[in-house]
């Protein structure tokens, strides 16, 4: 398929990275849209007026990752939501085609998008954000969400067929220590577990800028407690930058 009938929104382009894939340098791809409307997101103008941002060229990620490719093996895709765009597809399969592996970031509402991407093996990690504990899912996202397609992501994904990670960001005064623990609890068997900090920064949600985030000691307790509750192969609880 030629990259001008890769119908898939591109509103940011990282060339490299450190952070996004550990343990690997990746470019990184942020497509445009949310199913979401999370009030602590960052990524506010993706979310929200992605029509308002220019695309990045399709032609100019393949040029680039190219050129770069002795360096740069590894890509993560995305968001906003990566899955609510069906243009994903052709785009990862041209991802792939080029001899590169791909990290899907997502919120975890389209199982059956998550499933197809790994029976057609189009993607080699997933890393899904688990916003609080699965009763009253509406709280966290800020939209009516069916839970049970959350559960049935998760789910899937802690069978296994692809490597991945589960990341949860703690948010002052939305969330409770005891959010925390329940998911934690609710993934016991988790090979990773991120506990994410609050980024106070654009947030979507303009209210949520003013909210202090946990002390690094907070976070550090709170990594801790988690930490007995993962049972995971890979030893439970794993530190990000925060």
């Amino acid at each position: 398929m030629p990259y001008k009938d890769i119908d898939l929104p591109v509103k940011g382009f990282i060339d490299t990275s450190f952070i996004d894939w550990k343990g690997h340098l990746s470019s990184v791809v942020f497509t445009g849209g949310c199913n979401f409307r999370c009030p602590y997101c960052h990524n506010s103008s993706i979310v929200l007026h992605p029509e308002e941002i220019e695309n990045v060229p399709i032609e100019y990620i393949f040029g680039h990752l190219k050129k770069y490719k002795d360096w740069v093996e590894h890509v993560v895709v995305t968001g906003g939501e990566p899955t609510i765009n069906m243009g994903l597809f052709p785009f990862i399969e041209r991802l792939k085609r080029e001899g590169l592996l791909v990290k899907l970031d997502t919120n975890g509402s389209s199982p059956s998008v998550i499933k197809e991407l790994v029976k057609r093996e189009l993607i080699d990690y997933v890393a899904m954000d688990v916003k609080g504990p699965i009763k009253g899912y509406t709280r966290w996202c800020g939209v009516d969400v069916e839970q049970n397609l959350i559960e049935e992501s998760i789910q899937f994904i802690l069978e296994g067929r692809i490597d991945y990670e589960f990341r949860m960001t703690v948010v002052p005064f939305l969330h409770r220590e005891e959010d925390i623990y329940e998911v934690a609890d609710y993934i016991s068997n988790a090979k990773r577990f991120f506990i994410q900090k609050f980024r106070p920064n654009n947030t979507l949600n303009p209210a949520f800028s003013h909210i202090k985030p946990f002390s690094p000691e907070k976070m550090q307790n709170i990594r801790q407690n988690v930490f007995g509750r993962i049972k995971g192969t890979d030893g439970g609880v794993q530190k990000n930058n925060g």
